[in-house]
């Protein structure tokens, strides 16, 4: 039997304090890395006046967390993909997958509260929910594209990769078939720098969502 730790960081009244809380989130982390914990889990909300959900970005955290363990998994619970850009998303995932030497667990979410979508990314209002399930899913296409090949192409609803049209000659970057339309000029595919540790695919979690406004 494995055991985690789901970190929802809180503290109600503490914002004027929230590096404490930091503080002793990283004295939670080493414990349970020292104590044989399996993994331990940062969420992500925006905008939590009430100060009930803390962490913004559970990567961020996750890489201060990787510094300062030898053994225990990080996993977000979860990256609330609809929010972010999805070359960023996994562009970030894979550099925290490198600072921690595999150590990576990756959560995604569709979410929940309309006061953070509306702000972050109107496309994923919670209360269109065929339209944010479809920004979710093809942001987990694209994801999982880049982590599994080396160059890359993407043509969706929402999101093509690489842009139509874009030229490219630079001298430290000899042009090549494997990532460009030679007889255009033009670059056809794009490659993720860096990807995942030793380029594996690590766990993907997904959680169900419901909408709350």
């Amino acid at each position: 039997m494995k055991f985690g730790v789901f970190a929802n960081l809180s503290g109600p009244g503490r914002h004027d304090e929230y590096y404490k809380v930091l503080d002793e989130a990283r004295e939670q982390a080493i414990y349970c890395d020292e104590n044989g914990y399996e993994s331990i889990w940062y969420t992500e909300h925006h905008f939590g006046h009430e100060g009930n959900e803390l962490i913004s970005n559970p990567l961020m955290m996750g890489a201060d967390i990787a510094a300062r363990t030898k053994n225990i998994r990080i996993g977000q619970a979860a990256n609330v993909a609809t929010f972010w850009h999805p070359l960023r998303l996994a562009e970030d995932i894979a550099m925290l997958d490198q600072l921690s030497k595999g150590r990576v667990e990756v959560g995604l979410a569709r979410g929940l509260y309309g006061r953070e979508a509306a702000n972050l990314n109107p496309l994923s209002d919670p209360k269109n929910n065929d339209q944010n399930r479809a920004v979710f899913e093809e942001t987990l296409e694209v994801m999982k594209k880049a982590w599994s090949n080396r160059f890359f192409s993407h043509k969706g609803e929402y999101f093509n990769f690489p842009a139509d049209g874009l030229s490219w000659k630079h001298p430290m970057s000899p042009p090549s078939p494997e990532f460009m339309d030679m007889e255009k000029g033009e670059i056809s595919k794009i490659s993720l720098m860096p990807n995942t540790y030793e380029n594996r695919m690590p766990n993907i979690w997904q959680t169900i969502d419901s909408s709350f406004n």
